[in-house]
């Protein structure tokens, strides 16, 4: 059994898979864990719930596929959390919610798409980086809506936004994200200003009939 004074506890590099309830119990002490390079698909609710002190937790290289709610419902004193190189397609809402100490977010290298507003704004402390580089952005005018509010909120910093490539529409594979950001939304601006015209045209022509 695992001695409940230990502040640091490295399991990287190994063949585990499955992180289960209760796996570390008793190591309300904590701070470091290191789970890198393992083979971990599933993390099983409250696998980390002893874990109140941690302050790094490391998954990096791993087979994680989405981030479901409540997977990190303890760690209230966690600064930073590795989650690069594994399979994340999704993230389930509010499943960062928890960690109101966190300072370092890495999801770069997966297979996020997209990303929804609410998922990093929810995390509220002063000063929070995100690393998101190489993951398959769907480039479209509403994801780059949620990066370019993100990028205007002084307490959240987009460390790699430049280096953020587009996946798809296959004509613009391989683009900047930042670079093609006007491009993407100007059909939007176009349509509300024809929608705003025609509006205005209608009520004008309305009162004169009057």
């Amino acid at each position: 059994m695992l001695h409940g004074s230990l502040t640091e506890l490295l399991l990287d590099h190994n063949c585990l898979t499955v992180l289960e309830s209760g796996t570390f119990k008793s190591l309300d002490n904590l701070q470091k864990l290191n789970l890198s390079s393992n083979l971990i698909s599933i993390v099983k609710h409250r696998a980390l719930g002893y874990l109140s002190a941690l302050r790094q937790l490391n998954l990096e290289g791993n087979h994680l596929i989405s981030l479901g709610s409540g997977r990190f419902t303890t760690l209230h004193s966690l600064v930073e959390l590795c989650l690069r190189g594994n399979l994340i397609s999704s993230t389930e809402p509010g499943v960062f919610t928890p960690m109101s100490s966190l300072n370092l977010l890495d999801l770069a290298h997966n297979h996020l798409g997209t990303l929804g507003y609410r998922t990093l704004l929810i995390i509220h402390t002063p000063s929070f980086h995100v690393l998101l580089e190489r993951n398959p952005w769907h480039s479209d005018c509403k994801l780059h809506r949620v990066f370019r509010n993100l990028c205007i909120i002084h307490r959240v910093f987009l460390d790699d936004y430049q280096e953020l490539k587009c996946s798809d529409p296959v004509k613009l594979k391989g683009r900047s994200m930042g670079e093609v950001d006007d491009e993407l939304c100007v059909g939007e601006t176009v349509m509300v200003l024809i929608i705003t015209v025609t509006v205005v045209i209608t009520t004008v022509a309305a009162i004169i009939t009057v």
